[in-house]
Formats: C-alpha cells, structure tokens, sequence
C-alpha cells in the first residue's frame, strides 16, 4: 500500500508540474507577441515594439502642412515638415521603417473643415493614430474657412473637435490632440483670444481621456517669422516635443 501511494503521489506531482510549465509557456508566448489577438487591440507603443506596421496621420492646418512663404509671397511647402522629420524620428528610434506618417494639413482649415473633411483625410487611411492639431485658424477667422472671414466661436470649436475625437475612437484609433501653436498675430484679436480656445481643446481631452500635448511648450522665441508660422528649420520642434511627450 505504501508503494501504491508513492506512485499516486508521484503521478499527481508530475501533472502539477505539466499544467504549471504549460501555463508558464502560454504566458511567456502571451507576452512575446499573441498571434490570435487582433491587430487593433495594441496601443500604438505596443505596435511600435514589436514592430508591427503602423500608419499614423498629422490633422491639421499649415502648421502641420509646413507653410512657408518667400519675400515675394509665394506660398511653398517647406522641404522637413514635422510629419516628416516625425516618421524619420521614429524609424531611428524604434529600428525599422515600416512606420508611415501621413501630412494631412491643410492651410487655413479651421475645426469646421476638420469635421466635415474627416472621412476622406483620415478615415480612408485607417490609421492606427491621429495627430490633430487645429484652433489658430479658428481663432483667427480665416478669409476663405471660416464663416464671414470671422473666428469660430469657442463652444462651436470644442464641439467640432468633439465630434472629431469621438469619430475616431469609435473606429478603434488611438488619438493624440496638440493645442495651438504660441501666435504672436493679433488679426481679429487672435493673439489674446487664443487662450480660450486652447483651454477648451485640454478639457476636452481631459473629458474624452485622449492624450494631450500643450503646443504652446514649444518655443517661438525666435522662431516665427509672420507671428504664426514657424521658420522652416524650426518645425522639427514640434516632432521632437511628440517624442519627447508620446513615443
């Protein structure tokens, strides 16, 4: 009998020991990289670790575009938009170079083309993050953009945007807002009302829990040449403040 409960003993020893090595298998592989999981279900830093393929699209106006113009007032797209000193940023960084930014800024759009463009500018790409940046033109009142060349009243912006960030979270994208850039403009008193609307797009990522990056940490000392648009080597500044904010 003594014998018999030694086998038995030894038996249910040996199927402990299976279950716990194959839990520490499941687990380890679980951690390496699930194969079943969707591809959605990663954050975009997870993407970015184990290398997957990641599209992210930069929304916004001509900061994001690179606006730049010459003595003669010829408007031109400067060679090293932050877009794309991002994506080259973060091909170094995380060592491989299936990471594409997509530039889909537009000059004078205010968050009322934002809105009504989104589909067709960002939707269609399915991208795993957006980089919204929009409010100077808001603001400002855009001859072209906005209604009767006037700024866009604050509530009416922070609904716009609303409705952006609600859009794309509900198609599963990740979304990161970047207040409005410093301006030293004061068209239609831009300069001072600036403010308001860059409070009112930090409560609304507080309310909608989407990651917020304060653009007017970014340095204009310097670095404008009209009072809103950057010099053209210094739009790198707002692709080293995602990084150093988000990635």
């Amino acid at each position: 009998m003594k014998n018999l409960s030694k086998v038995y003993l030894f038996y249910f020893i040996s199927a402990l020991l299976c279950v716990f090595v194959l839990l520490t298998i499941q687990k380890k592989g679980k951690a390496a990289r699930p194969v079943s999981i969707s591809e959605h279900e990663y954050s975009i830093i997870e993407k970015l670790n184990y290398k997957q393929p990641v599209t992210i699209v930069a929304y916004g106006d001509s900061i994001t575009w690179g606006y730049d113009r010459d003595t003669r007032g010829n408007v031109s797209q400067v060679q090293h938009p932050y877009p794309k000193v991002l994506e080259k940023q973060l091909r170094k960084k995380y060592g491989y170079n299936k990471i594409n930014v997509i530039n889909k800024g537009h000059p004078g759009w205010t968050s009322i083309q934002a809105l009504e463009n989104l589909e067709e500018e960002v939707l269609n790409y399915h991208p795993d993050l957006v980089i919204s940046m929009f409010g100077i033109n808001d603001a400002r009142g855009h001859m072209k953009y906005s209604p009767n060349a006037l700024p866009v009243p604050v509530d009416h912006y922070k609904e716009n945007n609303r409705q952006i960030l609600q859009k794309l979270k509900e198609n599963g994208i990740e979304v990161v807002v970047i207040s409005p850039t410093t301006i030293t403009n004061n068209k239609n008193n831009g300069k001072k009302t600036q403010v308001y609307y860059i409070t009112a797009i930090k409560s609304l990522a507080q309310e909608e829990k989407i990651q917020y990056v304060n653009g007017g940490d970014i340095s204009i000392h310097g670095n404008l040449y009209d009072g809103i648009h950057f010099k053209a080597e210094k739009y790198r500044l707002i692709a080293e403040k995602l990084m150093s904010d988000i990635f």
